[in-house]
């Protein structure tokens, strides 16, 4: 029988006949009838380990049962044996979180008698809910603490964290604490989800803990946390964020500087190009007016022509290449004006 069915009858016993905890584990008191006989029969055969019936100080067998109707039989269900099935049973919620090993690592099965909760469920949410959001977020304690002492494998005593002085943060967690959701623990999960500005994160995390409890005496520091989740998360997102948003201003004025310098290192090519070409034109007019001859004969009219229409096609060149420095001057600025465009409809906020 899987182990959800083993629970839920536990449950239904419980709130039957009301279970007392003792040395050996949890005992009840039943009024023997057919009923009830044929009721343990069935616990018996579903696996619940009923190790013994008590009746006028003394154990007997369960067929005896059938010999005492009408008579008060203590039944005795053994902790070894529910331990073995991996069935973790607990009066309550104080009871739950006394035992260490629960806070980090909850049973694989489990419930507490009083409240009548039972794990695995069918949906978890009230107390149960809170604690598996609690135990979580001691997990991330955990991992971002800079030291923790731990008593075995699967219990810290206490987590330390440093920032402008150390902050103790005893593990130590009180019934009050599951009373209330952890408001925002979803916003806090999911960004230590996410990989991006790890190192950043986790200093702001401290930070915003440090300012939190280093005014809260020691042992009361996880409850109060606890219990001021919802400032301590709105803090914490509100810090990451305006990092964020600043990282994002660091990021669009280097974007800026660099396009600046590149559309100015353009402007300058170009203008060096031009002045070097333009250099030529005096240069070119004042060889062209030595190489003319003032006399004028058959060989020197000839002369005089090819070097007019040399300066004519160098003067068209030169107005050609004006065109197209302008043409390039023009694409510069369009380009510029479409990258200033892009920057401003980017980070509009």
């Amino acid at each position: 029988m899987d182990k959800l069915t083993l629970l839920t009858k536990l449950k239904d016993l419980n709130r039957e006949f009301s279970f007392d905890k003792n040395d050996e584990g949890y005992e009840f008191l039943v009024t023997i009838s057919s009923n009830t006989i044929v009721q343990l029969t069935d616990c018996i055969d579903s696996g619940i380990p009923i190790s013994s019936f008590f009746l006028n100080e003394m154990y007997i067998e369960l067929p005896d049962l059938f010999a005492n109707i009408g008579n008060m039989v203590k039944v005795q269900l053994s902790s070894e044996e529910l331990k073995k099935k991996n069935l973790s049973i607990f009066n309550e919620w104080a009871d739950f979180l006394s035992f260490k090993p629960n806070l980090l690592y909850p049973p694989e099965s489990f419930i507490i008698l009083q409240e009548g909760i039972v794990f695995p469920s069918g949906s978890i949410e009230g107390k149960l809910k809170h604690f598996f959001d609690i135990s979580s977020f001691l997990h991330l304690l955990n991992d971002n603490a800079d030291h923790s002492t731990k008593v075995t494998s699967k219990v810290i005593d206490e987590l330390v964290f440093l920032h402008k002085s150390r902050l103790d943060i005893p593990i130590i967690l009180t019934t009050d604490s599951l009373n209330e959701a952890l408001d925002g623990y979803s916003i806090v999960d999911s960004l230590f989800k996410d990989d991006s500005h790890k190192e950043q994160k986790i200093s702001i995390f401290k930070e915003v803990m440090y300012g939190l409890l280093i005014n809260i005496p020691v042992k009361d520091r996880l409850n109060y946390l606890l219990l001021n989740f919802g400032e301590f998360s709105k803090r914490f997102n509100e810090n990451y964020q305006l990092f964020v948003s600043e990282f994002s201003f660091d990021d669009v004025r280097k974007e800026y500087e660099e396009n600046k310098r590149d559309y100015l290192t353009k402007l300058n090519d170009i203008f060096s190009s031009v002045q070097t070409k333009m250099l030529g034109i005096p240069i070119s007019l004042a060889i062209a007016s030595f190489k003319m001859s003032s006399v004028v004969d058959g060989i020197s009219f000839w002369t005089n022509f090819l070097l007019a229409i040399s300066i004519t096609i160098y003067s068209i060149m030169m107005f050609m290449l004006i065109a197209n420095q302008k043409h390039t001057l023009s694409a510069v600025k369009s380009e510029y004006q479409s990258q200033m465009t892009r920057l401003k409809h980017q980070y509009s906020e």
